[in-house]
């Protein structure tokens, strides 16, 4: 079975709305940072569902079949940390830090999924919403690159185990990494609205 289209997907799926996915109202055009995030949530969605249908031989259709499958090291979900207060700070350096994570997770998918044409797309899309992330940041307060040690933890996590194991590791991985833009993307718009701009 095709693939369907990953856009039509993202605006009609559970984990989103077709309002978190629309432009600013008042200027009529999104900011840098919502254009990314848009995009990156296009494609890492096409990867997933690519991922799924070449590697496990299913229909799309069957993919929430593969929720309970989850990788430890997978950041939290915005919506249930820091960015549901206030704190501007602590919800950037929240942001900054999942998405070092998912950038390193992003190596075991290149490893496990090597033929994708889309994964270097997604990892370098993924390195300069980190930046643009930082830049907004109080230098004092700039979150630091993951050490050595956090590094060899997250990936060891994931690159053990049988193949079933480290393909479900994968999809679980695009899974959460997609959900986690998506809870960025809403966290910084409230930020916007509370006037605290992030262009």
């Amino acid at each position: 079975n095709p693939v369907p289209s990953a856009l039509s997907e993202l605006m009609t799926s559970g984990w989103t709305s077709g309002e978190e996915l629309g432009t600013d109202g008042e200027t009529g055009a999104p900011p840098k940072w919502e254009k990314m995030i848009k995009m990156l949530v296009h494609e890492v969605t096409t990867l997933r569902n690519q991922q799924f249908v070449e590697e496990f031989q299913k229909p799309v259709e069957e993919i929430s079949s593969f929720s309970q499958h989850q990788v430890p090291s997978t950041p939290p979900h915005l919506s249930k940390t820091l960015c549901s207060t206030s704190n501007k700070e602590a919800c950037l350096q929240e942001i900054s830090r999942g998405l070092q994570v998912y950038q390193l997770l992003l190596q075991h998918v290149k490893a496990e999924y090597p033929q994708s044409t889309l994964l270097p797309s997604v990892t370098h899309q993924t390195t300069v919403l980190i930046g643009l992330v930082k830049d907004q940041m109080k230098v004092a307060e700039v979150v630091e690159d993951l050490s050595a040690s956090e590094r060899k933890r997250v990936l060891g996590e994931v690159s053990t185990g049988t193949e079933w194991e480290r393909k479900t590791s994968v999809h679980a991985i695009l899974r959460e990494l997609r959900n986690f833009l998506v809870d960025t993307k809403r966290a910084l718009r409230r930020m916007g609205k509370r006037g605290k701009d992030f262009q």
